[in-house]
C-alpha cells in the first residue's frame, strides 16, 4: 500500500515534524518493498525523512538518511540527468527546511548533510560535503556557509571569495559584509561588489543610490572597527542610529565599540536600552555581564544571568555570563562554565 508523499510535505510545511518523521518511516518502507519504485523515488522519500529528522534536530540520523538518498541518486538512469539538473535554478531554496516532493537535487542534499555536520560542530566533515558541490551551482545559502567554513578553517582567501560571491548577488547579506571587514577587506572593495544601478529613469536611479547610501555607511563603519579606528566606527554607527532609531543591531554595535574604548558607563547605558526594547536579546550579553562585573553591579548581573538562562541556556553568551557571575563566588565553578563555551 502506497503512502502519499504530498501528505509528508503537508506535515513538514505545518511544522508537525514528529508526525512527519513517523510518516516518513512508512514512506521509505513502502517504496523499499515496491518493485515498481524507481531509485529516484526512493531517494526522494529518504530525503523527505531526512528533512523531518533535521527539523527534529536528530542530526546524526538525518546525515545517515541523506547519505542513503545520495546512494540511490548514483544509480538513477542517465536519462533523468536532464530533469535533475533543471532543478539547480537559483530560485530554489536549498535550506534543510525546504521541501520539494516532485524531484531531488543532489547538491541540495549535500548542503543539508553539511548543515547537519555544522549543527554538530563537525566543520571539517561539513567542508568536505560542500566542496563536493560545483562552484557554479552554489546559491547564496551555500556560498555563505562555505565562507563560514573556510573562515573557521583559516582558509582566508577562499573565505573572502565566497563572501564576495554572496554580495555580488545580494548586497544586503550583513553577515558577509561583517565577515569581509573582519578579514581585512577594504570598504571600497566591498562596496564595489554591490550590483550597479540598472538603466532606469534619472529619478529612479537617484532613489536607488539614496536608499543604498546607508548600507555603504554601514560597510565603512564595520571596516573602521575592524581596522581599530573605533572613533570613526562609533561616529558612523551613531549617524546610522539617528536614521534608524531604536535599531537593536546598531545599539549593540555601539555598545560593543564603547566597551572596547573604555566608555563603560556609556556601553552599559546602550545595553540597558537594548534590553528595554527587546528583553530577549542574547547577542553580546556576555560583554554586558563583564561590564556589570567591572562596575560591581552584582544585583544587575544576577538578574541578567537569571534572564539569560530563562531565554536559552545553551547559548555561548549564557555560559560566559555564568562564568562571570561565578568568578566572584567560586573560581572552579566559573572555569567549568567557561570551558563549555569551547564545545
Amino acid at each position: 500500500m502506497d503512502v502519499p508523499k504530498d501528505q509528508m510535505s503537508t506535515l513538514l510545511d505545518h511544522g508537525l515534524h514528529s508526525s512527519a518523521q513517523m510518516l516518513g518511516c512508512f514512506l521509505v518502507s513502502s517504496s523499499s518493498i515496491n518493485a515498481d519504485s524507481s531509485p529516484h523515488l526512493k531517494a526522494e522519500n529518504l530525503a523527505l525523512l531526512g528533512d523531518a529528522l533535521f527539523r527534529e534536530k536528530e542530526h546524526k540520523r538525518a546525515i545517515h538518511i541523506y547519505k542513503q538518498a545520495l546512494q540511490y541518486c548514483k544509480i538513477i538512469p542517465k536519462q533523468s540527468t536532464t530533469i535533475r539538473s533543471s532543478l539547480s535554478a537559483p530560485n530554489r531554496s536549498s535550506s534543510p527546511n525546504s521541501i520539494n516532493i516532485s524531484a531531488l537535487n543532489e547538491n541540495e542534499v549535500k548542503f543539508k548533510i553539511a548543515s547537519c555536520h555544522c549543527a554538530l560542530n563537525e566543520n571539517k566533515a561539513a567542508l568536505v560535503e560542500m566542496e563536493g558541490i560545483p562552484s557554479k551551482t552554489r546559491n547564496l545559502q551555500m556560498n555563505l556557509l562555505m565562507g563560514k567554513l573556510y573562515r573557521n578553517s583559516r582558509h582566508t582567501r577562499a573565505a573572502i571569495a565566497c563572501f564576495k560571491e554572496c554580495l555580488r548577488h545580494c548586497p544586503y547579506i550583513i553577515e558577509a559584509i561583517n565577515a569581509l571587514a573582519e578579514l581585512g577587506v577594504m570598504a571600497k572593495d566591498i562596496i564595489s561588489l554591490f550590483p550597479q544601478t540598472p538603466n532606469r529613469s534619472v529619478r529612479a536611479a537617484f532613489d536607488h543610490v539614496e536608499s543604498g547610501r546607508w548600507l555603504q555607511r554601514y560597510v565603512e563603519a564595520q571596516c573602521c572597527v575592524a581596522s581599530n579606528d573605533y572613533k570613526g566606527g562609533l561616529e558612523l554607527f551613531t549617524e546610522l542610529l539617528q536614521r534608524f532609531p531604536n535599531n537593536i543591531h546598531m545599539l549593540l554595535e555601539i555598545a560593543k565599540v564603547e566597551a572596547i574604548i573604555g566608555k563603560n558607563d556609556e556601553a552599559i547605558t546602550s545595553f540597558e536600552k537594548v534590553r528595554s526594547i527587546d528583553p530577549y536579546v542574547l547577542t553580546y550579553m556576555d560583554e554586558y555581564a563583564m561590564l556589570l562585573m567591572l562596575k560591581s553591579e552584582h544585583l544587575k548581573l544576577n538578574k541578567l544571568v537569571h534572564d539569560l538562562l530563562s531565554i536559552d541556556p545553551t547559548r555561548p553568551e549564557v555560559f560566559v555570563a555564568l562564568s562571570v557571575l561565578w568568578e566572584r563566588k567560586d573560581e572552579r565553578g566559573a572555569l567549568s562554565y567557561a570551558e563549555k563555551v569551547s564545545f
